[in-house]
């Protein structure tokens, strides 16, 4: 498998600054930031939206005219307004510096700026607030417009919002602003984030473009985790490619990079163990999933990992298995803070175990279900997969589909390698 990049971009002539591009920074929205009033409800809303648009306009103007930018009585009354609010304690010290800029804003400090944007944005993301996330990475970015990182984080956030031309300009941006500043980190974020966008977007092979540049400069410049997110996205682009049994390789080298990440490993894990359930590999995918799943704490997953064994176990025809996933599938989604899109996928899995095991009314049950949340939230590709499920099972079809796979090889040693990982107990907890 060619693992170089055949770019033949030009590179910038010595001592020649490159253009940076201007980046989009307003979707459809009519009034800058006013998705913040429809994510954050009440005062609190209303001080975080005038507070965006209060940095914005002294990022926009230039140094010499800030003195006047603000009424002489707008700190009092901002101050007020937060003396009578009940905010989150993490968002105290942003607010008070937000306070200060309508005070002094021919003094205020670019620094602490930036970092108060960062922490809201930050703050807002956990929340699942990602257009506020998103308007005061933007708003961050705006005040340090030489930041390729500040960029990036701008970039991210909007393709998590599927924002794709917003995203691409922001990334492009980061991309242009690390090669001159050399700030190879952000240089090779910025490489996986345009691939990931345009594996959002469908485009395989410009997302397998993409991530060999990434790799290239991770390895290039020493970015050990990056190289091995690299080997993990073109693993990822690889499947969506209906790549062979050589994809392998890439998720092993992406196993070995990652070293002891526990997050990295994790997500890989579950990633391998799908792509061996689609392609028939049960019984690897079965023993992946099965050392997965006492080491995942994250509510948000395990129901995904039970799902993963449920269809794996059932193409195995262990039925034991298969009904104690089910079972603890079901316990973890009766919790109501599970999200329907985890729901929608984990029945899926469901459906597609029971249909392995010959199953046929419990795999049209899940399949229906599955297809009535995923339409729901319009998420085609779920609502098609369901569906041929249902189609399947109605039409007592599944003998015919599992011989067309029972014969695929399954993976041992890299199934061996990525269990004997997880079960080492020598895992670091990194972020994500």
């Amino acid at each position: 498998m060619q693992l170089t990049s055949r770019s033949r971009t030009r590179k910038p002539a010595p001592n020649r600054r490159q253009r940076v591009p201007p980046a989009l920074t307003r979707g459809i929205e009519r009034v800058d930031a006013i998705s913040i009033l429809d994510e954050i409800p009440g005062d609190l809303g209303l001080v975080l939206w005038r507070s965006v648009r209060n940095v914005l306009l002294w990022a926009e103007t230039p140094p010499t005219g800030r003195a006047s930018l603000f009424a002489g009585d707008a700190a009092r009354t901002r101050q007020q307004e937060l003396g009578v609010m009940d905010a989150d304690p993490e968002l105290q010290a942003p607010l008070s510096i937000f306070a200060d800029l309508l005070r002094h804003p021919a003094r205020a400090d670019m620094l602490r700026l930036v970092n108060a944007c960062r922490r809201v944005a930050v703050w807002a993301e956990w929340r699942g607030a990602l257009r506020t996330s998103l308007e005061f990475s933007q708003a961050a970015a705006l005040v340090s417009p030489d930041s390729a990182s500040l960029a990036y984080a701008v970039g991210r956030v909007a393709r998590r919002l599927a924002d794709y031309d917003r995203a691409e300009s922001w990334y492009t941006r980061a991309v242009v602003q690390a090669r001159e500043s050399r700030e190879w980190r952000s240089y090779a974020s910025a490489l996986a984030g345009m691939g990931n966008l345009h594996m959002q977007r469908g485009n395989y092979p410009a997302a397998k473009r993409a991530h060999l540049r990434c790799l290239n400069a991770a390895e290039r410049h020493h970015v050990p985790d990056l190289v091995g997110a690299a080997y993990h996205n073109l693993f990822s682009a690889e499947v969506e490619m209906q790549a062979g049994l050589e994809v392998d390789t890439l998720a092993a080298r992406a196993l070995e990079a990652y070293g002891s990440n526990t997050t990295a490993i994790q997500r890989l894990a579950h990633d391998v163990a799908h792509h061996w359930n689609l392609r028939g590999q049960f019984q690897g995918a079965l023993n992946v999933a099965l050392a997965l799943e006492p080491v995942v704490d994250d509510p948000s997953v395990r129901p995904i990992i039970q799902s993963l064994i449920a269809r794996a176990a059932g193409g195995v025809g262990d039925r034991t298995k298969y009904d104690a996933a089910v079972s603890h599938a079901d316990e973890l989604l009766s919790n109501p803070a599970v999200p329907e899109e985890l729901a929608a996928r984990t029945l899926l899995g469901l459906a597609h175990g029971a249909l392995n095991l010959g199953d046929m009314r419990a795999a049209a049950g899940y399949a229906d279900e599955a297809v009535s949340i995923a339409r729901k939230r319009a998420e085609g590709r779920v609502v098609l997969e369901a569906e041929a499920v249902l189609e399947a099972a109605t039409r007592h079809a599944a003998a015919r589909r599992m011989a067309a796979t029972a014969k695929v090889p399954a993976a041992p040693a890299l199934a061996a390698d990525i269990v004997r990982v997880l079960t080492s107990g020598k895992l670091e907890m990194v972020a994500a």
